[in-house]
């Protein structure tokens, strides 16, 4: 991963990318109101979701149901608030096993993954105690899917901002946030620089905005090394496909590494936000029991 383009050539490849096969289908019809399935039995399906405080407010009966109905190979969650209750949730959904972080004590991270197509070699926190740019430690999977090896990196950024990096503070939202993906490129450049790397998470801020405040810059400016998947929602934004509607904002996100560039490019691949609320009929039954997030969904098809 050595070369650097400008923005836009990015602008050109996600616009190139959006028109290839199957990649023009971000919201595909739904069966029914409450299908809200995303995943295949021969693609490469995971999902980054925040779940608002689980399990303060969360149906937990409903959550249950709904992350089978999905059908992902791994999903990755943020705000998971209390360990055991999460854990003994997932024990009782049949072919799936969750692994929860301690990196911190509330607002942890957590995966639940598919036993029958994934199997993990490893699960660790990167840049443990570094809070400043990480309030929550990145949470990475080493895992194995049709016998070939992936990496997922979990995240939850800083919150809030007022659209302005403040370069005298070093505690300001935009500056945490920046140095974080500036943190996480490191990190992935030199400890995973050949491997296949997909960074998601609640990132809590827009990767489809004016250079002078976009903290993702360290990725969006390396086009021949990341790619967003999920940037054809970002540029084209409306109330039906963002992954936070309540603030009309897609603030959760999909990030590629080029050795899946190729892959992602293949008729079967796509990056959509599922419409989580058809499970619940309507959003505001959906946000008062599930999250105020939509889960955002990456299918990686060969």
């Amino acid at each position: 991963m050595r070369f650097r383009n400008n923005w836009i050539a990015l602008i050109c490849l996600v616009l190139l990318i959006a028109a290839c096969g199957k990649n023009t289908e971000l919201t595909p019809p739904d069966v029914d109101h409450t299908d809200i399935s995303f995943g295949t039995d021969n693609t490469l399906d995971i999902i980054t979701w925040n779940i608002k405080l689980f399990p303060e407010a969360t149906n937990i009966s409903e959550l249950k149901q709904m992350i089978p109905a999905m059908n992902a190979d791994v999903i990755a969650f943020q705000e998971i608030m209390d360990y055991t209750a999460f854990m003994s949730m997932v024990a009782q959904i049949p072919n799936y096993a969750a692994l929860v972080y301690d990196a911190t004590a509330d607002y942890r991270l957590a995966y639940v993954y598919d036993t029958r197509t994934i199997t993990v070699n490893n699960q660790y926190t990167i840049y443990n105690g570094d809070s400043n740019p990480f309030p929550r430690p990145p949470y990475v999977l080493d895992f194995n899917w049709n016998n070939e090896n992936y990496y997922v990196i979990n995240n939850h950024l800083k919150a809030y901002g007022d659209n302005y990096i403040d370069e005298s503070d070093d505690w300001d939202e935009e500056y945490r946030r920046r140095t974080a993906c500036q943190k996480l490129d490191y990190y992935i450049s030199t400890n995973l620089p050949d491997k296949k790397v997909i960074v998601v998470g609640d990132m809590n801020d827009q990767i489809a905005e004016p250079a002078e405040y976009n903290v993702f810059l360290s990725f969006i400016d390396k086009p021949a090394e990341y790619l967003f998947a999920d940037m054809p929602i970002a540029v084209s934004p409306n109330y039906n496909n963002v992954s936070y509607p309540s603030s009309l904002s897609h603030i959760d996100h999909i990030l590629i590494s080029n050795e899946l560039f190729e892959a992602f490019t293949a008729g079967q691949s796509y990056c959509r936000t599922i419409k989580a609320e058809n499970w619940m009929v309507n959003w505001n039954t959906y946000a008062s029991t599930i999250s105020d997030h939509r889960p955002v969904g990456i299918r990686i098809g060969y």
